[in-house]
């Protein structure tokens, strides 16, 4: 089979021009011979679904397209488009061409049930789908879990068509897809299948996720035998035949901090680009953050396109670091003096009143202007509520998603392709403060430590208990993530900010007002916790029995099998119940048996669920609401 990867940076939502340019690519697929043409994930509908308000009128303009598509493609697409299902973002991949329309995971769902599989733990998810194009079977997967199943299950496949649903993300290497395959996980996975691989990466920016591109084909034995750009749109064709003459390629070296710079960029411009805004507003006040934005927004939309005020009150060598890095990158500055306002505000007191008053200034340049206002705030002091007082007018933090330490690292690379930033430190403010600090450990070192607890921590999900074990400071570990729960109140409406982790803050929040505080535990209490575990086990299984042992009907009664009362009475062959692999099964099967009821309309009423509609008597077990609604009993007669 010949298959092509149309690597394209689209519009979510632009049903019209995304169409038509599919139409085109798949021409020119044709033309090089393409069995089957792949898609982005986000190419059509982008990665999340519209509001749940708009769901069907989205699906039916987004399903106009699709059949356009179908009838003036011009060799067989795989397009994906997302919906949702309770809330969550539920990716579909349909196969075209001809004028016919395959919905694959629908057909393979179906194909499930019609043989009487369900979803279980131990089987692949039933919605996998495989079809056969060209005498190779394909299969399609989505997520890694899905990536999973095929290595788990023994699927008999030829090769798996991999369109990624996860933008890139700093602490992940399998997000980088191509860009990063000696520390990803796709090499593995040809092997484990001994299928071919297609990685098909999206690009651009879709919302304030960033998606790098970085498409690929791996071969069964885990050759890179494709590669297409990071960064940049492409077509190519591959063949995906056994050919020891084919020459492998050879996998681009990993560059963490470059990488994450361009991405940076990248999903800047675009999610600029598609606001339809061109130009860009900023406050150069000298920190860390401030800088390396006014150096992401000068690649990403051109100097004669970004603004700053320079404001760096009583601090005269910081201000002159602002003022070159300007010159450096030849951007447009206002200085702070020139505003009228500001200059009655110089007590050092008044500091949150005079950054109010440059932001009003942001506000209306941006207005003049038609301009987005960046923010230079960082993840560390979005983490720590750093300068939480201060009022701000931005619209987007580009960094806002990347700790302090990180943004040194990206300024230190920057700098070896273009010297522009005159000094690569934290200054004396800059320090995260989480109580008093150990002054033998350099400012910087200071920074990662701190950045490191707040990793482990947000994205790791590691406790109080073991952020403090894998940094051997208990009470540095206890202040930052104290300080991180604070915080928390203020973090909410600040504003978006680009998504380049794989957990944000906005993930990891906690429930406001929650008087619980967390705490490092004693060796003590981490033998309790795990007794306790133990009796949160057993109290589990003996509930899921009493519901499965509890029969009758309508009298209360409790009926048990002589199977069931030598599992239960204490004195049997098979001991305690709560014990015996047998009852955790049934426990299962039970908490599935209702999960399916609520994902499948179990408990939904019947019909429309109006007086009067097609649900007809509610029947025996079942009954009437107050609005006259009939619901029928979840519970077969049995």
């Amino acid at each position: 089979m010949r298959i092509g990867i149309a690597q394209i940076d689209t519009r979510a939502g632009d049903f019209e021009a995304t169409a038509g340019r599919m139409i085109g690519l798949s021409a020119r697929a044709a033309r090089e011979g393409a069995d089957l043409l792949v898609f982005p994930m986000t190419s059509l509908t982008g990665p999340t679904p519209v509001r749940e308000s708009e769901e069907d009128d989205f699906l039916v303009d987004a399903m106009e397209a699709l059949v356009r598509m179908s009838e003036e493609v011009s060799c067989p697409c795989i397009v994906p488009v997302v919906g949702s299902v309770d809330g969550e973002p539920t990716p579909e991949a349909v196969l075209m061409g001809e004028g016919k329309l395959v919905p694959l995971k629908m057909r393979a769902y179906a194909d499930s049930v019609s043989r009487g599989v369900t979803a279980d733990e131990d089987g692949p998810a039933p919605d996998l789908p495989t079809v056969e194009i060209a005498g190779m079977r394909l299969g399609v997967a989505f997520t890694y879990d899905d990536l999973d199943d095929y290595d788990d299950f023994d699927i008999p496949v030829d090769a798996v068509a991999y369109i990624a649903g996860y933008g890139y993300a700093m602490d992940d290497p399998d997000s980088a897809l191509g860009a990063n395959l000696a520390e990803g996980r796709y090499v593995s996975d040809a092997r484990t299948t001994g299928a071919w691989i297609v990685g098909v990466g999206s690009l651009g920016g879709y919302g304030t996720s960033v998606h790098t591109g970085s498409s690929f084909v791996l071969s069964p034995k885990g050759d890179l035998m494709c590669s297409l750009p990071s960064f940049e749109e492409d077509l190519q064709v591959c063949e995906l035949a056994d050919d020891d003459d084919a020459a492998p390629l050879t996998p681009e070296v990993w560059n963490g901090p470059l990488y994450t710079w361009q991405a940076l960029v990248l999903g800047l411009g675009d999610y600029l680009r598609k606001l339809d805004k061109r130009q860009a507003v900023l406050a150069l006040d000298g920190s860390v953050g401030s800088m390396v934005v006014a150096a992401l927004a000068t690649d990403a939309l051109g100097p004669t396109n970004v603004h700053a005020i320079v404001d760096v009150p009583g601090d005269v060598e910081r201000e002159a670091c602002c003022q070159r890095l300007a010159r450096n990158l030849r951007i447009d500055v206002r200085d702070v003096q020139d505003m009228r306002a500001a200059q009655v505000v110089t007590d050092a007191r008044d500091a949150t009143l005079r950054r109010g008053i440059v932001s009003a200034y942001l506000a209306a340049w941006a207005e003049e202007l038609d301009a987005l206002v960046l923010s230079g705030a960082d993840k560390t002091a979005l983490a720590l509520g750093e300068r939480r007082w201060l009022p701000e007018a931005d619209a987007l933090k580009p960094v806002g998603d990347v700790y302090r330490s990180d943004l040194l690292e990206l300024m230190r690379m920057r700098n070896t392709m273009s010297p522009v930033f005159p000094a690569v430190r934290l200054w004396d403010r800059e320090v995260p403060m989480a109580g008093e600090r150990d002054e033998s450990v350099a400012e910087e070192s200071w920074c990662q430590r701190v950045d490191q607890v707040l990793a482990d921590h947000v994205e790791y999900g590691r406790s109080v208990t073991e952020v403090a074990a894998s940094t051997r400071d208990e009470g540095l570990a206890q202040r930052v993530l104290a300080q991180l729960d604070r915080s928390e109140p203020w973090r909410i409406g600040r504003g978006l900010y680009l998504m380049v982790s794989s957990v944000t803050l906005f993930d990891a929040r906690r429930p406001l007002g929650l008087a619980w505080e967390n705490r490092v535990r004693t060796e003590e209490e981490l033998d309790r916790g795990r007794e306790v575990e133990r009796l949160a086990s057993h109290m589990s299984d003996a509930l899921g029995m009493a519901a499965l042992q509890t029969r009758g009907e309508g009298d209360g009664g409790t009926h048990l099998s002589p199977t069931d009362r030598e599992a239960t009475d204490g004195q049997g062959e098979k001991g305690e119940a709560s014990g015996q692999p047998g009852d955790n099964r049934k426990m299962r099967e039970a908490l599935s048996f209702l999960r399916d009821f609520s994902y499948f309309g179990g408990f939904k009423s019947k019909g429309d669920g109006n007086p009067g509609g097609d649900g007809g008597d509610a029947g025996q077990g079942g009954f009437e609401d107050s609005d006259g609604r009939k619901w029928p009993s979840p519970f077969s007669e049995n």
